[in-house]
C-alpha cells in the first residue's frame, strides 16, 4: 500500500509529468519548480557521441595519401643540384665609360664576390641593352671584356646585369678556358615522433564497459588518433628543426616543416592587400614556375582566403582528377598561362590551437610533387597498443592505451613553392 495519497483534481499533486525525471536531470537542476527526480527511469542519452569538430580537413588527407619513406635513421641529408648558372652583376665601372664601335673594344669592369664565382674567360655575355662582349680577362675583381669586333660596348653603372649566353672556343686552340664542377646543396631534417595516450583505472573502466550508456570508449580511443593526426599535421606545416629538452631529461628530435624551410631557403614571398592579390600571386607563379608544361601545384588556405581566388579567376570551377593516390577530395583548379593550381582549403590554419593567428591569412602554394613524407626503417608510421593491468599479470592496476606515429619530410626545391601573408 502506498504511504502517499492525494485527491485528483485539488493541486499539489506529488505525481504527474514534471515530477517524473531522472536522476541528474538537466530539468531538476534549472527547473525554478524543483521538481522531484526519481531512480525509476534511466536518462535519455544518445549511445552515439556526435563529432562536433570541423569537418574541412582535406588537407589532412592529401598529407597522409603520400606513402611514407623509409629512411635507416632518425635524421637524413639530401642534397639537390643548383641551376648551374648564375647572372653577374657589376659593382663598378674602372675601363672606359663606353666604347665607340671600333676593331675590339675593351672594358674593365669591377664585379660582386658571388659573380666572380659564374664565369670563366671566353664567356659570352649581354649586357642589359642587349649589347654583346666576350670575357677576356678576370683579376683583382675585375673581368676585361672585349667587344664584337666593329662594335662598341654601352656604358655600365653599379649593380648592372649580364646575362651569360654561352662559351666559344676558336679553330685551333690548344687549351681548355672554361672548367666547372657540378654544386650541390644539402638538406636535412629530423623525423620526429609523436605519442598520445589516456589511462583508465581498472575498476573504472570496468564501469563503463558494464553500465556506459554511449560509444564513450571508441570514441576515445578514435579521438586519440585524429589528435595524434593532427599533431603531425601541425608539425608538417610549422615545425621547427631542433632539439627540445624535454621532461625527466630525456631529449627529442624535432622535425622541419614546409614553412620553416621555406624562410631557410629563402622562398619567395609577399604581402599584399585583398586588391593586390591577384597581381602578387601571378608575380610569384610565373617566377618560380619550375615545372613542366600543363602541371600542377597546390594553393593551401583558409576557405576565406580561398573564396577570394575564386573572385579572381572566375571561370568555371575545374575538377581536379590526379592519377596518384590523392583520393577524390571535390577539390577545383585553376588554370594560369601553361601552369595548374588546384585550390586546397586548410580550416586547420584558422584554428589558434594549432597555429599562431596570422595562418589565417596565409596562402602558401607548393609544390607538392618536391615533398616526400619520411619515417624510420623498420617501424610503422602509426601503431597503436594497450598495456596490461593487474588481471593480465601485471603489477600496474590500470590500463594505458596509447596511439604513436613518426613523420619527416624531404623538400627539394623549396624555391618553387612560395608565400602570401594578405594583409
Amino acid at each position: 500500500m502506498s504511504n502517499q495519497a492525494y485527491t485528483p483534481g485539488l493541486g499539489n499533486l506529488p505525481f504527474g509529468n514534471q515530477n517524473t525525471n531522472p536522476q541528474a536531470s538537466f530539468y531538476g537542476v534549472e527547473s525554478q519548480f524543483s521538481p522531484s527526480e526519481a531512480n525509476l527511469i534511466e536518462k535519455a542519452i544518445k549511445s552515439v557521441i556526435f563529432d562536433a569538430a570541423p569537418a574541412q580537413y582535406t588537407s589532412l588527407k592529401l598529407l597522409f595519401a603520400k606513402p611514407f619513406e623509409d629512411v635507416n635513421l632518425d635524421e637524413f641529408e639530401y642534397l639537390e643540384k643548383t641551376f648551374g648558372r648564375s647572372p653577374i652583376e657589376s659593382a663598378a665601372i674602372v675601363g672606359a665609360a663606353a666604347a665607340a664601335p671600333g676593331a675590339n673594344q675593351t672594358q674593365v669592369i669591377a664585379v660582386t664576390a658571388a659573380s666572380l664565382n659564374a664565369m670563366t674567360i671566353d664567356l659570352v655575355i649581354v649586357y642589359p641593352d642587349g649589347s654583346h662582349g666576350v670575357i677576356t680577362a678576370i683579376g683583382g675583381g675585375n673581368m676585361t671584356v672585349n667587344s664584337l669586333t666593329n662594335a662598341g660596348l654601352p656604358a655600365v653603372v653599379v649593380g648592372d646585369v649580364f646575362s651569360i649566353q654561352g662559351t666559344i672556343r676558336a679553330d685551333g686552340m690548344d687549351s681548355f678556358s672554361n672548367y666547372e664542377r657540378l654544386e650541390t646543396i644539402t638538406r636535412y631534417n629530423y623525423v620526429q615522433f609523436f605519442l598520445r595516450a589516456h589511462r583508465w583505472a581498472r575498476r573504472e573502466l570496468q564501469k563503463h564497459v558494464n553500465a556506459g550508456t554511449t560509444n564513450y570508449l571508441n570514441e576515445d580511443k578514435q579521438e586519440k588518433l585524429t589528435q595524434l593526426r593532427i599533431d603531425m599535421f601541425n608539425s608538417f606545416w610549422n615545425g621547427e628543426r631542433g632539439e627540445y629538452a624535454i621532461a625527466n631529461g630525456h631529449v627529442a628530435k624535432a622535425m622541419g616543416g614546409i614553412y620553416p624551410t621555406m624562410i631557410a631557403a629563402g622562398s619567395a614571398s609577399a604581402n599584399p592587400t585583398l586588391a593586390g592579390l591577384q597581381a602578387a600571386f601571378e608575380t610569384l607563379a610565373f617566377s618560380t614556375n619550375h615545372k613542366k608544361e600543363g602541371a600542377t601545384r597546390f594553393i593551401y588556405g583558409t576557405d576565406e582566403i580561398l573564396n577570394e581566388f575564386s573572385k579572381v579567376y572566375k571561370q568555371p570551377g575545374l575538377r581536379y582528377e590526379p592519377n596518384d593516390m590523392i583520393a577524390k577530395l571535390n577539390l577545383k583548379r585553376i588554370e594560369l598561362g601553361t601552369m595548374n593550381f588546384v585550390l586546397v582549403p586548410c580550416e586547420l590554419w584558422r584554428e589558434e590551437s594549432c597555429f599562431p593567428s596570422d595562418w589565417a591569412r596565409r596562402v602558401i602554394v607548393l609544390d607538392q610533387e618536391t615533398v616526400k613524407p619520411k619515417k624510420m626503417k623498420g617501424l610503422p608510421s602509426f601503431e597503436m597498443g594497450q598495456t596490461d593491468d593487474l588481471g593480465k599479470g601485471s603489477f600496474r592496476d590500470y590500463v594505458d592505451f596509447w596511439v604513436a606515429g613518426q613523420l619527416s619530410i624531404e623538400f627539394n626545391n623549396p624555391i618553387a613553392s612560395f608565400i602570401l601573408d594578405i594583409q
